[in-house]
């Protein structure tokens, strides 16, 4: 052929792959996604192994599955490409038999549970029907990526996906093309997955005496969307202010309401009154801008609240998810909880038993005052650990804020951030986990959909 009509080949090559890819068994390869995500639920590991080429993409699945589907910075899939090491891989073959290298390294590493996914365009390679065979005996599962008919791997895998191609540069494509769609899935479906993003592991033994929570977006979720409230209603009376338009004052409302959040309410108005006095307008007493935005807050929640007294909405509906098992869970080991809101506390007060949380802290329950300068989570985790004989390292804070953060850090104790997406009630609230991260939480969680995890995890 004249290279000269290369290009009509390519299109054509490429054209056949697209077409011939679109006749995959699809639900066979969402299946195998299911069985990759369980391995990482129960902490197992994934072993992968192929030839050639396909060890080549083996390779390149460990690799994506270590570091590409990792989301949040949380960690990603235990996976080990069995031909990535040379050394191993020639000792093996020279002082054993090549047909037994991925046999070998699976009775040396492997554990009952572990999945081995296998690369093969015959699925005829003897190391690879000897490392399917040994892995089944072991108890473990096996995915073959093949193609034609699937050749004698086919009979030791649970799943079989075979690339609907008899060449095999085009199968070789498309299983790489099922390994990215693969990863491409998994970062997704790994978005809304509980997971622990782990900047400082605990000390080992569990040496917390004592727990602090944050209320609003760590436990209750009776005041989500109060941003929707607060920032209209700061607006709306800048825009009184001479020569001042929403267009202009929006950007610096949102800055300083985000910036403020996490400590009591009244700060926000204070900044608010500063701004419309250095605006040539008349402020009012921030108790009274406070006042006012409790106001139009209770409309928006007069519902919610409504339905809990009445009985129509069940507590853990306007709960974080997993919140009320972590308090049983801790209470049950003996930690004594603390409650500590930016909220004023006779609302706070109300709404903690309205969803029946109150019980379950015996240290205290502390929220905002008028008078603020009485009240802050920092004197609150001073009387804790005064009140208590606590040292720093017995203590830890769990909040979706930098306040509680910070302050607990300050005295040496650890630290969970909980990035809450409370409209949704899944997945990490990206905004509130970049403020954890700078506030230097210990570790960064969605929410406690998985409360065992979470304390198995402190209790390391």
């Amino acid at each position: 052929m004249d290279i000269a009509q290369g290009a009509n080949f390519l299109k054509n090559y490429a054209s056949t792959v697209a077409s011939d890819l679109m006749r995959t068994d699809f639900q066979a390869l969402q299946q195998i996604a299911e069985m990759i995500l369980a391995t990482k639920k129960t902490g197992s590991r994934i072993y992968i192994a192929g030839n050639g080429g396909s060890a080549a993409t083996a390779s390149h699945m460990a690799n994506d599955l270590l570091k590409g589907a990792r989301r949040f910075g949380r960690e990603g899939f235990r996976s080990i490409c069995l031909c990535d090491s040379t050394p191993i891989v020639t000792c093996l073959a020279n002082d054993f038999c090549y047909d037994d290298i991925y046999s070998i390294m699976l009775k040396t590493y492997a554990d009952p549970g572990d999945l081995f996914i296998t690369f093969s365009g015959s699925g005829n390679s003897p190391n690879v029907v000897n490392g399917a065979r040994t892995a089944k005996e072991m108890g473990m599962k096996v995915i073959e990526f093949g193609g034609r008919d699937g050749g004698k791997l086919k009979q030791y895998a649970d799943v079989a996906l075979i690339a609907p191609t008899d060449s095999m540069e085009q199968l070789e494509d498309m299983h790489m093309l099922y390994e990215h769609a693969l990863v491409s899935l998994l970062q997704q479906v790994l978005d809304d997955q509980f997971d622990i993003e782990v900047f400082r592991y605990p000390e080992r033994g569990f040496p917390f005496k004592a727990a602090l929570f944050d209320f609003d977006g760590t436990i209750s979720l009776i005041r989500q969307g109060w941003q929707d409230v607060m920032i209209p209603f700061f607006i709306e009376v800048l825009c009184r202010c001479p020569n001042t338009t929403a267009e202009e004052v929006k950007p610096l409302v949102r800055e300083f309401v985000d910036t403020l959040t996490g400590k009591q309410t009244i700060y926000q108005c204070i900044r608010l009154a500063e701004e419309v006095s250095h605006r040539g307008g008349t402020a009012l007493e921030p108790l009274e801008y406070k006042r006012q935005y409790h106001d139009l807050l209770s409309e928006k929640i007069k519902d919610r609240i409504a339905d809990l007294k009445s009985g129509r909405a069940k507590p853990d509906d306007y709960m974080v998810p997993g919140a009320r098992e972590i308090l049983e869970r801790l209470s049950r080991r003996g930690v004594r909880l603390f409650l500590a809101s930016g909220t004023d506390e006779p609302f706070m007060r109300e709404e903690a038993d309205l969803l029946d949380v109150t019980r379950y802290f015996d240290g205290g329950v502390w929220g905002a005052q008028d008078d603020y300068k009485s009240f802050s989570k920092a004197m609150v985790i001073k009387r804790m650990i005064e009140a208590n004989g606590l040292g720093g390292r017995e203590l830890i804070a769990f909040g979706d804020g930098y306040v509680e953060i910070e302050n607990v850090k300050e005295v040496g104790g650890y630290t969970v951030g909980v990035a809450s997406n409370e409209a949704e009630k899944k997945s990490v609230n990206t905004w509130k986990r970049n403020r954890l991260t700078a506030a230097c939480a210990d570790i960064i969680i969605p929410d406690f959909s998985d409360a065992e995890r979470l304390i198995r995890f402190l209790d390391r």
